[in-house]
């Protein structure tokens, strides 16, 4: 693979470059890919919003990466499917809802999803939340589970999250995915606010991998499935999804506009809606689909011992 600037070597290559080789999907065409020293969020800088920010573009040529000399990058303004971005830093990340993803070192991915009816699915939130997990265990070793509808977690605590926003209408349509991880930061690193909810690879003695090892991994793991999802769906996932699912069997809370729901969360459809066991007044028990809202691990009862935990704080 060859590396070129057009003013010489790269200097102070924190995200390794050489070690990014995703899939065909990503590079084809003169793939893009912009590193930048901080943004306010990578979703918006890709989505052409926000202001410009210091860092390189990076171009594949068919041999390998050439990158731009650093400078000042404006948000992308044409959004081409397989471009990527990621920053050192992020001031201003979010997740689900606007909530506010606050950066204690890590990673800060988002990409414009090669075009692909799999995108579109309604569990394609979900099920990029399983594969992130699956690559996280594989690579650093590490017992990271799907917390729905798209937080990764280990062990109740938030490790990452995943933000899905559409761009463009019609045919032009596209899914911007962006990714947090919580990477390099101690538990005494964290803010008081976050140290019950939140952890991070090196809070969970993982080791930390090279962020152009780590992107190329998750991109070539989604590209390689997108295929299988798209044709299967979720048949081929269940083992894993079953094996991974930090909801199942417990008991739940749920937000949602149409009020709170509680109950025994029973599994993820094929729509990617949180299935939740209800008790009904006259004894009996209902199953019901959630496809959009905010949930809470219920405390342990007495009865039971079931529960506890608390909410891992969102992307």
């Amino acid at each position: 693979m060859k590396l070129r600037t057009g003013s010489g070597p790269i200097d102070r290559d924190w995200f390794g470059l050489e070690a990014f080789l995703p899939g065909p999907r990503f590079t084809r065409d003169g793939g893009q890919l912009y590193l930048l020293d901080e943004v306010g969020s990578t979703n918006d800088f890709l989505r052409g919003r926000g202001p410009d920010a210091l860092g390189r573009l990076c171009r594949w040529d068919g041999w390998g990466w050439v990158a731009q000399t650093r400078s000042r990058q404006s948000p992308v303004r044409e959004l081409r499917p397989g471009t990527v971005v990621v920053a050192r830093r992020q001031t201003a990340g979010r997740g689900r809802q606007g909530r506010q993803w606050v950066d204690c070192g890590g990673l800060h991915l988002s990409v414009s999803v090669p075009r692909h009816r799999a995108a579109f699915n309604r569990g394609f939130s979900v099920w990029l939340g399983l594969i992130t997990a699956l690559v996280l265990r594989e690579g650093e070793r590490l017992d990271a589970r799907l917390k729905w509808p798209n937080d990764i977690v280990v062990d109740r605590r938030k490790l990452g999250g995943i933000l899905i926003e559409r761009a463009g209408s019609a045919e032009e349509a596209q899914v911007v995915a962006g990714l947090g991880l919580n990477l390099t930061a101690g538990r005494h690193e964290w803010p008081w606010a976050l140290r019950d909810g939140a952890t991070s690879v090196v809070a969970e003695g993982g080791r930390v991998p090279r962020l152009g090892d780590l992107c190329a991994r998750l991109l070539l793991r989604v590209e390689a499935e997108l295929d299988r999802f798209c044709d299967e769906g979720w048949s081929s996932y269940r083992p894993s999804l079953e094996l991974l699912d930090s909801l199942l069997g417990q008991r739940v809370r749920l937000v949602t506009r149409q009020g709170e729901i509680s109950g025994r969360a029973v599994g993820i459809d094929d729509q990617g809606a949180l299935l939740v066991e209800r008790e009904m007044p006259d004894g009996g028990k209902r199953v019901e689909s959630v496809r959009v809202g905010d949930v809470h691990l219920q405390p342990a009862t007495p009865e039971t011992g079931e529960g506890g935990g608390l909410e891992g704080v969102d992307r």
